[in-house]
């Protein structure tokens, strides 16, 4: 039993060993007698842009629902912002309450941190009748620990791209099939913007669950921030053009979920909606800007925002083992003036020796190189973080204190 939080939530972080199998973990929910399926639920999978269009969610969603659970990974600030209910954390005292109760069953059956995470989630939402939640997967879908919500109101695919292939497959369609295993019998299923083979295996999945899939038809570019969705305008206080594609996914969830996203609360929750780490100013002069682009995909969304950042424009860069971390480095040279390439620890984090080109300057410690990073920049200049989010939950308690 544990007495202090601290105590609890490091045993749990420590415990990243693989897990004994999707089935197993599905046994054990169920002689805990399936508290995940207890609450109405909406599973979010795909390889960018999932943390973003639940947060997008979620703030539509308390435009009508005065519970929203939030369920997101890897955390930014603290362990327990992964479980939310509306924007509020799972509180300690809950958090190690819940722990406890569970404990004998967590060490039987050898469950892992995201199981864990996956399990207290469930019996906090339980416990205060949360009118829906929104579960963010880990990694892929068939197998996520996420999965065993059976009954969900709504599945998104948000994107397909290259990402975890030594587990997903090395090509899209393989990897989308691993995403569409969050499709459930007779689910509604909404698509975001995927590529044509991508969006083949979600349908047929759907067809063969007997599902409904909806596609997301495409949003108007009305400029810098703004966008109009199914005839209403919309305007984001968050910089990056991408957040556009996950504002609109969100949207039409919202929507199929029976929001009234043309209200004026639908519109000001678009609006005010903040998603910490993505592409998130945190100091002025220079500019500092924070972004979880942790893939290929999602560095040329970045360096395709990065454009109306100012000059000089240096790059703080790392990731983790799984990523095509040389090609992301590559790509993020030719978009800024500087890389400054790093790494941190964990034990999925990549060496900057092998993250960097032969011309590429490396400073090992991460907050070393944050310090030139932002000398480079100068007071005119701006310095762009990115390439992990486990290395932005690192840099971000530097410039936001708890």
């Amino acid at each position: 039993m544990f007495q202090n939080i601290d105590e609890a939530v490091e045993w749990v972080m420590a415990r990243h060993f693989p897990s004994q199998g999707f089935s197993a973990f599905e046994s054990v929910m169920a002689s805990l007698g399936n508290p995940q399926d207890s609450f109405r639920s909406v599973h979010v999978a795909g390889t960018n842009g999932k943390g973003s269009t639940c947060c997008y969610l979620r703030d539509l969603l308390h435009t009508r629902y005065q519970k929203v659970g939030l369920f997101t990974s890897p955390h930014l600030a603290a362990h327990q912002d992964r479980i939310r209910i509306n924007d509020a954390w799972i509180p300690d005292e809950t958090f190690l309450r819940l722990l406890n109760t569970h404990l004998a069953c967590i060490e039987a059956h050898a469950l892992n941190m995201f199981e864990i995470d996956m399990l207290l989630s469930a019996f906090w939402y339980q416990e205060e009748r949360v009118d829906i939640a929104v579960y963010e997967t880990g990694l892929g879908g068939r197998l996520d620990p996420t999965s065993v919500l059976h009954h969900p109101d709504l599945c998104i695919i948000t994107t397909i791209g290259f990402d975890h292939m030594a587990l997903l497959g090395n090509t899209l369609a393989e990897i989308a099939k691993e995403k569409a295993g969050i499709i459930m019998p007779h689910s509604e299923v909404l698509a975001g913007y995927l590529k044509p083979e991508a969006e083949a295996v979600i349908a047929a999945e759907t067809e063969r669950k007997d599902g409904v899939l909806h596609c997301l038809q495409p949003y108007e570019d009305l400029g810098r921030q703004k966008f109009r969705f199914e005839e209403t305008e919309y305007s984001l206080k968050a910089l990056p053009e991408y957040q556009k594609a996950n504002a609109s996914l969100a949207l039409k969830a919202a929507k199929l979920l029976g929001i009234d996203i043309h209200s004026r609360s639908a519109i000001r929750a678009v609006h005010d909606s903040f998603w910490p780490g993505r592409f998130e100013a945190v100091h002025q002069h220079p500019l500092v800007i924070l972004d979880g682009a942790h893939n290929t995909e999602g560095m040329l969304a970045l360096t395709e925002s990065m454009k109306v950042l100012p000059h000089p424009c240096i790059a703080v860069f790392s990731a983790l083992k799984d990523k095509q971390g040389p090609k992301m480095e590559a790509m993020l040279k030719k978009a800024c003036d500087e890389v400054i390439v790093t790494q941190f620890e964990n034990q999925r984090a990549d060496t900057a020796e092998h993250l960097a080109d032969p011309e590429a300057e490396i400073v090992a410690d991460w907050k070393e190189a944050v310090r030139k990073g932002m000398e480079n920049a100068g007071d005119r200049g701006c310095l762009v973080i990115c390439g992990s989010l486990y290395l932005i939950s690192l840099v971000r308690k530097l410039f936001v204190p708890d």
